[in-house]
């Protein structure tokens, strides 16, 4: 770079430094702004969740309700906290899109000595603070039961 360059390089370089150094502390990628969204919903940390959801966020429970924003953070009050079992979650499967991304995962809690899983499936899109999630989906997968006396196997 020839030198008489120099100047305006290091000018854009260091305007460009308090956009970096003061982006927020949003997530720096759709994983970590799923992790985030799980453990503040563990925790019950409004904050927190409010910091990682998108004001258009949307979540499809477990029972197949379609809750909007203000809705499901109603639900993580701190004064409404109740002890939930740990939760292992699968690795994250995530898929980039530019700015957007789709992320799956399998989450498992033991509750009693029984397990039950489900799938998770995320969308997030970044912004100048971060990756955000646009909403959220819980699949329950039922416990198998055993086939009915005298089934053919496959049939």
């Amino acid at each position: 770079m020839p030198l008489r360059f120099l100047p305006f390089f290091l000018a854009a370089l260091v305007a460009g430094l308090p956009c970096v150094a003061f982006a927020g502390d949003g997530a720096s990628s759709p994983e970590e702004a799923a992790q985030r969204y799980f453990r503040a919903e563990a925790q019950f940390d409004l904050d927190a969740l409010k910091a990682v959801v998108d004001p258009q966020f949307v979540e499809i429970s477990p029972l197949g309700e379609v809750d909007e924003h203000d809705k499901v953070l109603s639900f993580y009050r701190p004064d409404q906290k109740v002890d939930a079992p740990p939760m292992q979650f699968e690795p994250y499967a995530v898929r980039l899109h530019g700015d957007f991304a789709v992320i799956s995962t399998r989450a498992t809690m033991t509750m009693k000595e029984q397990s039950r899983s489900m799938t998770v499936g995320l969308t997030a899109r970044r912004d100048a603070d971060g990756w955000k999630l646009l909403s959220a989906q819980y699949t329950v997968f039922r416990p198998k039961t055993a086939p009915p006396a005298g089934a053919k196997p496959g049939g």
